[in-house]
């Protein structure tokens, strides 16, 4: 009774589903105009609200979101951690309050100290004396770093120096030079926000800039370009200033040959000092105490200018060729801030980019002929440039909405369908808008999701051609039904002599079918059976062709259609277009909302926006515009009838738009259907293999793998801002060893005692209301700092890293431990009766939680009147004193956290190398937890207590980026082709359409990815979109063609020409078809009985191919032309973004291009010769819903009754229709 029941449900469900297509057929066509104005004013009302309730995007710090957040994602714990030092930040502030200012007046003095120190050199001091004090301290150490305790002796330096000394003293002009007033002295550069101008020489044959020419050519624009930055008073570093100080000369025009060759000669005699790396320590003062003094007026240390010309201002080439291709000047913005003339302030990002525009984008000014401008950088304005960069792009797409209007009027002849489909783009943007601004309140808005624009064009235009496409070949099968019925055809205005010549063509064109068709068997004594069946289908082939040719765009349109005969239309086109809408837009939106399955913000908010953007235009789809489609066939197909709006077009116009039309139904029509037929075996072996060829590339080799770089590309490489970052960084040691450094043995922080949770939703994270009643951080109150057991696991803890190779300097951080444990020595009250020494290398643990609280806070008490006591933000410092830290509560005072640094021993030179290690890292740490769990037994609490702890480096942020892109990405692949195979299935209804289909689709991606891979691109987040947009972008021409395939009318024809025929024969009294027939039926049973197992199976297939023909071809003449326009439309959205500046704009567009193409290459030259080859026939592979519940015999009953009317009821009705007419002729 339950299946009975269920198949009762399933009977209801599709005559629900027939009874809804009806009445909605009906209500659109009666209400059209009511249904889209209604449509109209609800999307305006949407998208104007959102834009006056909510505040515009704002595109200027374009990396929020650009991170992943979330449960277990390694950048929610650094978020976490910035919060911790946020919190001792604050109170380390209010614990020195009261010596505030006396830490600054002494801090001040310190400074003015060490800036002094440079400025008292002794000048009358003799090379004896100096060496005199070299000889006096030859084993003492030069230079000793903070952190190594090796160091080089003053003996060993001098013998680098080749045993000889070479004092400098510059001119008293220079020295004024040098010394700027309320500026920091010119012997120093920090890499951070600065004019940086590099050069090149443009003489490709000779690029060496050390020669004079080059150099009197750089002195020239050195100046021109202080007194553009109107930097006169602040420090500059360039190569023609620093040649000159060498020679003591203060001005770089009177450079001269000699004076180039003498700078080589010193730079040359540091090379040994810099390859130890002497000559950097020394420059940026990283040591612990002064060098001797004839080490500082040596020209290898003297005011650090040797230092600053190798690592800034000459390329890294020069040590071994003498020669420099490239070369940079820096000049430095002032500490404090300065207004222009007009009361401007000067010297910010805005100025900065003013600059950029006017003197230096695209303007010759700095090019002489002999040295020219190679990259820029500014202020590092790059990320702001290139979020200006989009309001002017935004161009494109006006340009993309033109060129969707030209095609559109080409193909469908109609500027008002052309307007309507980009209408339906901008409502569907404003509907999403409202939905992603005001439904769900998220303020953040990637400025990527501005190109949903550009690809819902493509999709749009996809949906409304195949829809147009439909209502016509509705039309065409009521043109045609109505002439092989005999019946007039009126139309909505005076044909022209031309079409009233195809009108009688036609006319007199189905009285000669139908006449052969009464004739063709008169022969067939004179021929084989098989002859006559080959005859009977080339005819039948030739008869459909025709009936398909003749759609004549003009022709059809004007013919008048009731309101009954629309409701038919209408049901037909949501049959046909609406299923396939349907399968396309969930797909696709699918696509885009497994976005949400990585943990980036930036790539879930931009699949968010996207999937509502093309849900909104499905919507619009199945209500606008079939209301339009009512509204244009009732008002402008008519109006354009009556008053020839196509015939005042020019003649050559009229007729390149008519050979157009009549050249695109031939296509489509007769000669890929052909082509397909004929050719269907290679193109099924040549797609093939270039199907598996992709995903070899795609999974073997090269394969796509994550970025090498760091870097993030907005522009395209030739822009200047972009060569600084690609080329220059690359070129020039500073930033070479400054990358080097922060990947070699980064710190790891360790925290316990602090939950690793992040707080802030990655959608809102500036939302006050959301975070202003939340604490900042979640305190583990499980764990007791306090406790003697917990001491000692940290002190073994901190042992056994000692022991790990995994890490090094750990030493540094166990010292800093050891020496806390003394301290709380000295703070408890000595045992009598202890013999343990004040000196012991262990560290001490209270024997009491009392004691140790006690302890505690007068340790706290000790550091926090020391004025060296620093904040836990300079612990992301590799060299800084402190590597210990507690965290106490801001009100109790208990300690509530406790952190520590050690170095890692590894360097992050690629993604490989950080996901190894970090998978060591782990499971090194939970080996210890699990070795501390079973060293403690069932009653153990340390466990219980540590078990919480966490770790993080700053950098594990690129790695954790770099892993949730890798894994949001095949992830989100997985499940958009899971969706997009269970939407197929059940749309279409068939397994095996399914099958080819998603074959096609892996195919399609494996290759559309692959010229990726081979096109250099690397996995990075706009990669990651691309690849998840893929799967919806490929679905559609497959799904368009495999939907026509299956509701394809492949006898649509041959029913009115057989009742006409038989009418003619019934009434000629001809009986031989009779005969025929009978014979051809007895030849049949004859022939099967001797024929092999496979020669029946051959037979059968050969059978059904006159079926998979004639669905090919009309899938093809349903969609084939709608599919090729779409996707030409979306091609020319990717053209349209192609010359974009910025690189996510240009990538999308090439990205839309290849899709389309390839998409449409597989989907017409694979998909289809697999239909014709081994595609399903009458209901071979579909899913026989009604049959999966039945159960017993009565439900089999009740089923049987319930299935729609098919092929041999339909022969039925149509002989009892024909004994009518026959008895009333």
């Amino acid at each position: 009774m339950c299946c009975d029941g269920l198949i009762l449900n399933l009977d209801l469900t599709l005559y629900i589903i027939q009874l809804f297509e009806q009445e909605y057929s009906t209500f659109v066509v009666k209400y059209s105009w009511c249904f889209l104005l209604l449509g109209l004013i609800i999307c305006f009302a949407l998208g104007l609200s959102a834009v006056l309730l909510r505040d515009l995007p704002d595109f200027n710090d374009p990396t929020k979101g650009f991170v992943p957040r979330g449960k277990n994602t390694l950048t929610s714990r650094l978020f976490v951690l910035e919060r911790v030092k946020n919190e001792l930040d604050k109170q380390i502030a209010a614990g020195k309050l009261l010596d505030k200012k006396h830490f600054s007046s002494s801090s001040l003095n310190i400074s003015k100290n060490e800036e002094d120190e440079d400025l008292d050199y002794d000048d009358n001091l003799t090379e004896s004396y100096l060496l005199e004090d070299l000889r006096n301290s030859i084993d003492s150490c030069a230079f000793l770093s903070k952190n190594d305790h090796k160091c080089l002796t003053n003996q060993r330096v001098y013998q680098l120096l080749n045993n000889k000394s070479d004092l400098i003293k510059f001119s008293k002009t220079i020295e004024q030079q040098i010394n700027k007033p309320n500026e920091q002295m010119c012997t120093s550069i920090d890499l951070n926000r600065h004019y940086e101008v590099y050069f090149e020489s443009n003489n490709k044959s000779s690029p060496n800039l050390l020669t004079i020419n080059n150099l009197l050519s750089l002195c020239k624009k050195q100046n021109n370009l202080i007194e553009l930055f109107q930097l006169d008073s602040t420090c500059h570093y360039t190569l023609p200033q620093m040649i000159s100080y060498f020679s003591n000369k203060s001005n770089c025009s009177e450079l001269i040959e000699n004076d180039i060759t003498y700078f080589v000669y010193r730079m040359q005699r540091c090379h040994q000092l810099h390859k130890v790396g002497l000559i950097r320590i020394a420059g940026l003062k990283r040591y612990r105490f002064k060098p001797i003094e004839l080490f500082e007026y040596d020209s290898c240390f003297r005011y650090n200018f040797t230092f600053l010309t190798l690592e800034y201002l000459l390329d890294k080439t020069f040590l071994t060729t003498n020669e420099t291709r490239y070369t940079a000047m820096w000049f430095l913005k002032p500490t404090k801030s300065k207004k222009s003339l007009n009361g401007s302030e000067i010297h910010t990002a805005n100025s900065a980019y003013d600059l950029f525009i006017k003197h230096f984008y695209r303007n010759p000014k700095f090019d002489d002929g002999w040295t020219r401008i190679s990259a820029l950088n500014f202020l590092d304005i790059r990320i702001s440039t290139a979020m200006k960069q989009i309001r002017a792009d935004m161009f494109f797409v006006i340009l993309a909405i033109s060129l969707i209007v030209g095609v559109t009027v080409i193909y469908l002849r109609s500027i008002t369908v052309a307007l309507m489909t980009n209408v339906c783009v901008v409502f569907s943007f404003a509907c999403a808008y409202f939905t992603y601004k005001i439904a769900l309140g998220i303020d953040l808005f990637p400025y990527i999701n501005l190109m949903a624009t550009f690809i819902l064009i493509g999709i749009s235009c996809d949906n409304v051609f195949v829809i147009f496409d439909a209502w016509y070949s509705e039309k065409l099968d009521i043109y045609n039904q109505a002439r092989l019925q005999n019946h007039s055809i009126e139309f909505y205005g005076k044909l022209t002599p031309q079409q009233e010549q195809q009108y009688h063509r036609d006319r007199d064109y189905t009285l000669s079918v139908i006449k052969r068709k009464l004739t063709l068997k008169n022969h067939h004594e004179q021929d084989s059976n098989q002859l006559d069946e080959d005859n009977e289908e080339n005819d039948a082939d030739e008869e459909t062709e025709y009936f398909d040719r003749i759609k004549n765009p003009d022709l059809i349109r004007m013919m008048k259609v009731n309101d009954e005969q629309m409701i038919q239309m209408m049901g037909g086109l949501l049959r046909h277009a609406a299923a396939s809408v349907f399968v396309t837009s969930f797909t696709t939106t699918a696509a885009f909302f497994t976005n949400m399955i990585t943990r980036i913000a930036y790539v879930q908010l931009f699949g968010l926006f996207m999937g509502f953007c093309i849900l909104f235009n499905f919507l619009m789809n199945i209500t606008m515009i079939v209301s339009f489609v009512i509204v244009y066939e009732k008002i402008c197909e008519p109006l354009s009838a009556r008053l020839g709006l196509f015939n005042h077009f020019p003649t050559l116009f009229d007729r390149t738009l008519a050979t157009l039309t009549r050249l695109s139904h031939a296509i489509f029509t007769v000669y890929i259907p052909r082509l397909i037929i004929k050719l269907r075996y290679i193109m099924i072996i040549i797609f093939f293999i270039f199907g598996i060829i992709g995903l070899i590339i795609v999974f073997y080799h090269p394969k796509l793998s994550p970025p090498k770089s760091r870097r993030y590309q907005f522009f395209q490489l030739t822009h200047p801002f972009e060569r600084f970052e690609y080329q220059m960084r690359d070129q020039f040691l500073s930033y070479i060893n400054e990358d080097k450094e922060n990947v070699t043995n980064p710190i790891l922080i360790f925290i316990f005692g602090i939950e690793d949770s992040d707080l802030i939703h990655p959608f809102y994270p500036e939302d006050a209301k959301i975070n202003q009643n939340k604490q900042n951080l979640i305190y583990n109150t499980n764990i007791d700092f306090y406790d003697p057991n917990i001491l000692r696991w940290f002190d073994s803890f901190l042992k056994d890293l000692n022991r790990s190779d995994l890490f090094v300097d750990v030493q540094e951080t166990y010292s800093q431990w050891l020496t806390i444990g003394q301290l709380l020595r000295g703070f408890v009250t000595p045992d009598k009766n202890t013999s343990t020494s004040m000196y012991d290398e262990e560290f001490f643990v209270p024997t009491t939680r009392n004691q140790t609280i006690e302890a505690m806070s007068r340790l706290f008490n000790l550091f926090k009147g020391s004025n060296k006591f620093q904040s836990a933000n300079d612990m992301t410092r590799s060299n800084e004193d402190f590597r210990i830290g507690f965290l106490p509560d801001s009100r109790t005072k208990e300690i509530k956290a406790f952190l520590f640094t050690v170095n890692m021993n590894v360097t992050f030179n690629s993604y490989s190398v950080q996901d190894a290690y970090y998978n060591k890292l782990q499971n090194y740490f939970q080996k210890r937890l699990e070795q501390l769990k079973i060293s403690e037994g069932l009653n153990g609490h340390v466990y219980k207590q540590v078990k919480h702890g966490w770790f993080v480096s700053p950098q594990f942020l690129f790695y954790d980026l770099m892993r949730e892109v890798i894994r949001g990405t095949y992830t989100s692949l997985i499940f958009s082709m899971l969706f997009a195979f269970v939407v197929l299935l059940l749309t279409s209804g068939n397994v095996l359409i399914t099958i080819y289909a998603m074959l096609t689709i892996i195919f399609i991606i494996a290759d559309t990815v692959a010229i990726f891979v081979l096109c250099g691109w690397e996995l990075n987040i706009l990669e990651t979109i691309i690849i998840i947009m893929s799967v919806g972008l490929s679905v559609d021409f497959t799904v368009h063609y495999g939907v026509a395939y299956i509701k394809a009318d492949w006898k649509k024809n041959q029913a009115y020409i057989k009742r006409s025929s038989n009418v003619l024969k019934l009434l000629d009294n001809n009986h031989k078809e009779n005969y025929k027939r009978d014979k051809t039926t007895i030849n049949n049973e004859h022939s099967n009985t001797n024929d092999t197992l496979f020669q029946r199976l051959k037979k059968r297939h050969q059978q059904g191919n006159l079926q998979r023909f004639r669905r090919i071809k009309n899938s093809l003449i349903r969609v084939g032309s709608a599919v090729f326009i779409a996707g030409f439309t979306s091609f020319l959205a990717g053209v349209s973004m192609a010359p974009s500046k910025l690189t996510s704009f240009s990538q999308m567009g090439f990205f839309l291009m290849l899709i389309m193409f390839v998409s449409w290459l597989f989907a017409t030259w694979f998909f289809l010769p697999l239909l014709s080859c081994i595609g399903p026939i009458d209901r071979f592979g579909d899913i026989p819903f009604g049959k999966l519940c039945r159960c017993r015999k009565l439900s089999t009953t009740m089923t049987t009754q319930t299935v729609p009317i098919h092929e041999n009821e339909e022969n039925i009705n149509e002989e009892q229709k024909l004994n009518n007419e026959t008895e009333s002729t």
